[in-house]
């Protein structure tokens, strides 16, 4: 069984089991939905293994520059045109001298802070009203290694392929009016168009040549939902990981996806993702919370 089937399956069921499918017998909620502003941002780095050494009987270069690329996004199911997507970070922002098992806590511009203004978190029964539309939202963040070339220029191209992409699917989609369809969308936006989005930045993004060096990508993906909706949805979905998965390699833009993660507004959550590439690793906690 495809791990998408098993997942809506196990959302269906703990749907039943708390007794939201009646819901749908229930008058949908009206009047305008409260907006929040939600955020993503580094908080922490590691370096396990340093990008920059060159061993040779005795080892230089010992200590690495890092920081974060992150593209962020923001759509409306629904809502033709809704998609946005930009840059946050820059290489401007590198954290200089760090060596192999030293960690720093990220401050100011280093932290690259995506800010969602404006999100709309539905719950159940507002779900179900047809006049509202779900936004969701989401950072592809690169980690970075600095030399002499920042890739922000690249990280820009990157977000105005991505916000064509999200557009042309997820903005498009219709928000259905029955809680299991609703869950079906979801799901499908999570396993079909983030992929799709990214096969068409492949399709359309240059060759930006050399530069900084890429240590890895991770996907994490913020769904607007709250109260009785937001905690079905995390019961299932709060300990799954985006999957790894292949794009340009290892050392380019864009790099192999190496996880990442799914969340929603019902509550601040964390991450921790390791990126291996380019001859290094370096692990970097995040943090996705009401801004």
């Amino acid at each position: 069984m495809s791990t998408r089937r098993t997942a809506r399956l196990s959302i269906i069921a703990v749907i039943a089991a708390i007794g939201i499918a009646g819901a749908s017998c229930t008058t949908p909620i009206v009047g305008p939905v409260p907006s929040v502003n939600w955020a993503f941002e580094g908080d922490r780095v590691t370096v396990n293994n340093s990008q920059d050494e060159v061993c040779v009987i005795i080892c230089v270069n010992t200590h690495d520059e890092p920081y974060l690329l992150n593209v962020n996004f923001k759509v409306t199911i629904g809502a033709p045109g809704s998609g946005s997507a930009w840059r946050t970070g820059s290489g401007a922002n590198e954290y200089n001298d760090l060596g192999a098992g030293e960690s720093h806590t990220l401050v100011g511009a280093e932290r690259a802070k995506a800010t969602f203004n404006g999100v709309k978190p539905l719950d159940l029964l507002s779900a179900l009203n047809p006049a509202n539309k779900m936004d969701v939202v989401g950072t592809f963040t690169l980690a970075m290694e600095s030399d002499l070339i920042s890739y922000d220029y690249a990280a820009d191209a990157i977000a105005d392929i991505f916000e064509d992409a999200l557009n042309a699917t997820v903005a498009l989609s219709v928000l259905p009016a029955t809680e299991a369809e609703l869950v079906d969308l979801i799901l499908d936006l999570l396993f079909n168009n983030i992929g799709n989005a990214f096969e068409l930045l492949l399709a359309n993004i240059p060759l930006f040549g050399l530069g900084d060096d890429v240590l890895g990508g991770a996907v994490y993906v913020g769904i607007g939902a709250t109260g009785v909706l937001g905690s079905a949805i995390d019961a299932i979905l709060g300990g799954y990981s985006i999957p790894t998965f292949t794009l340009l390699g290892d050392n380019q833009l864009p790099p192999d996806v190496q996880g990442g993660g799914i969340f929603t507004m019902t509550g601040s959550k964390g991450f921790t993702q390791s990126f291996s590439g380019a001859d290094g690793q370096h692990t970097y906690d995040f943090i996705a919370g009401a801004a």
